[in-house]
């Protein structure tokens, strides 16, 4: 065990599960969408200075703060930022008819605790693991334990994927490490850094980049009745049918690029996937004309050691051959990372979870590690990070639970983590 059994004792004792299961309701109670993040961040600040914590508010941009609270260390010792999104994956607006077909009311995606667990919208992805390390904190403050390094809690802005297209421009639709490559370019920075987004509290530092594409066909715009489809064939003047040949191409090639792109990283392997997630074409109130427009938005994930511009090759590549007029747009392009250096952080965090649950630390579920999150931004900053986080699941379209027990478990983790690596002497 890393760290003196009596002082971790000293520090678990201030975790209480009633008030953690309360601060992780009062989070999920407030609404914060992608770009709306301020009221919450509001929340979290106040919480930092009432707990004894420095609270500093950096402005992402107007009306958006990233939400950081500082427990400072005596000097002369290694510092450990903690990281969570305030955005959650729906929005609770009617915008989220867009992606399902079915909504809940309202009031089901409000905090609330039912049978020993938070619901609303949220708290699985991921306000119980930001509620989780702002517990922790608080305990090792409140214990009087006194460590040599920062303890840092970043609660960040703009981490759901979602990405500026067409007239989707304004900052609801910026996320994807937004927050927190502002916090770490805008003076906020760490030896270490413990993403607390969902993993079932097992572990992994290796994820995947992201490709964002958007493809467009051109037709022949003009009135389909009276033609015949010898002298016009939809293939031929059709953007939608056009899009088809696209489609069968891109699906072809992503089974291919799946299977291709499998990355073994030190946890498991990392699964690629092409996905095509949003198409547009034509005018509803206008179906009597062949459209002259389609386009198709793809999103790729791909492994460490992939570049966007290969996957952008590989997709003209493929389109080539079928002769169909096309528009490739690449408008998000984020790299994959496998973490360097992070085998102190990962030692400490092994032994924490033998000592607290009497069990191995496990990696991620492929399955679950195949993603972006914002262990990203650290690793591509030098920065050695790793995921780890509590995680419940949906119990509706929108709405999620998470049980306290597994909050608690996190704060525990996160504390003792901070306790060992916070007290250790850096380097000359």
């Amino acid at each position: 065990m890393p760290v003196d059994d009596k002082l971790a004792r000293l520090v678990l004792g201030q975790i209480d599960a009633d008030e953690l299961g309360e601060l992780g309701r009062a989070l999920t109670d407030i609404p914060s969408q992608t770009g709306q993040e301020q009221a919450l961040a509001e929340f979290i600040l106040d919480w930092y200075g009432a707990n004894g914590l420095k609270p500093i508010r950096r402005e992402v941009e107007e009306g958006r703060p990233n939400a950081v609270g500082i427990l400072k260390g005596s000097g002369g010792g290694l510092s450990l930022m903690f990281n969570g999104h305030m955005d959650t994956s729906y929005t609770g607006t009617e915008e989220d008819r867009m992606i399902t077909a079915r909504m809940e009311p309202e009031s089901e995606l409000r905090g609330s605790i039912v049978d020993g667990k938070v619901r609303g919208l949220g708290i699985s992805n991921m306000k119980g693991g930001v509620a989780a390390f702002m517990m922790a904190g608080a305990a090792i403050q409140r214990s009087g334990v006194k460590l040599r390094g920062d303890v840092i809690l970043a609660a960040v802005v703009g981490e759901i994927s979602r990405t500026p297209i067409g007239p989707y421009q304004s900052r609801e639709y910026r996320g994807e490490g937004t927050g927190t490559r502002h916090i770490l370019t805008h003076g906020i920075q760490s030896d270490y850094a413990v993403v607390a987004d969902g993993s079932d509290l097992n572990i992994v530092w290796t994820q995947n980049g992201v490709v964002d594409v958007k493809i467009t066909t051109l037709g022949q715009p003009e009135s389909a009745w009276g033609t015949r489809r010898l002298t016009h064939p939809p293939a031929k003047v059709n953007a939608i049918v056009k899009m088809m040949q696209i489609i069968e191409a891109l699906e072809g090639w992503g089974e291919r690029f799946e299977d291709e792109y499998i990355y073994e990283s030190p946890t498991g392997p990392l699964y690629p996937k092409v996905n095509i997630g949003a198409i547009e074409g034509g005018a509803p109130f206008r179906p009597n004309y062949f459209p002259g427009v389609c386009s198709v938005y793809v999103d790729v994930r791909f492994p460490p050691q992939v570049r966007p511009v290969l996957v952008q090759h590989e997709i003209e590549q493929v389109l080539k051959p079928l002769g169909v007029e096309y528009e490739l747009e690449v408008y998000k392009s984020l790299l994959g990372h496998e973490g360097k250096g992070v085998e102190p952080l990962v030692d400490s965090l092994e032994a924490i979870h033998q000592y607290l649950f009497g069990e191995k630390l496990k990696p991620e579920r492929p399955e679950r590690a195949s993603i972006w999150t914002d262990t990203n931004v650290y690793n591509e900053l030098g920065i050695p990070a790793v995921k780890i986080g509590p995680r419940g699941k949906r119990i509706g379209p929108r709405a999620e639970e998470l049980a306290i027990d597994e909050m608690v478990k996190a704060a525990k983790i996160y504390a003792l983590v901070a306790l060992d690596i916070c007290s250790r002497e850096r380097a000359v």
